[in-house]
């Protein structure tokens, strides 16, 4: 039987939860993390990772145009992979995507 078919320990959404923790807890320090949301998930092919995909709002990324002035600026949307160990439950790697 193939490793994506059997059940991992951890379901995706303790994958979700640890992937928003480990996010918080590496960036939020240095900067505000607005408008946080879940974007994709998926496990790795071997069935070994959920490859969580989360998305924010970086406002310090937002530079409007002096014709922008009058309008509301949009923030410019970041997105992160946080890979979590389908067994343990650990988040393990953070990647820009």
């Amino acid at each position: 039987m193939s490793a994506i078919l059997d059940e991992p320990k951890v379901d995706l959404h303790a994958a979700v939860g640890t992937a928003v923790s480990f996010l918080k807890q590496a960036f939020a320090p240095a900067m505000e993390l607005r408008n946080l949301q879940l974007e994709e998930i998926e496990r790795t092919e071997d069935g070994g990772e959920w490859l969580v995909t989360l998305g924010y709002d970086d406002p310090a990324a937002t530079h409007p145009s002096p014709m922008e002035q009058f309008m509301r600026p949009r923030p410019l949307r970041k997105y992160k992979v946080v890979h979590v160990a389908a067994e343990s439950g650990k988040a393990v790697a953070i990647k820009n995507r």
